[in-house]
């Protein structure tokens, strides 16, 4: 029985692994694409505000 729950324990902690790896990667995945939104965003304002000067 202590073999069982020894293999419980492991098998536990070794999910519990790919969940925090996991739940970082997608943190970090939408950290970075909302970054680079920014980005996009920030580096079209200017020409949006130049084309309307012009019309």
């Amino acid at each position: 029985m202590v073999f069982l729950a020894g293999e419980w324990v492991e098998a536990w902690l070794g999910l519990s692994i790919t969940f925090l790896v996991a739940t970082l990667g997608v943190t970090g995945l939408g950290w970075w694409v909302l970054r680079g939104d920014a980005r996009n965003r920030k580096a079209e304002t200017p020409e949006a505000d130049s084309a309307s000067e012009h019309h």
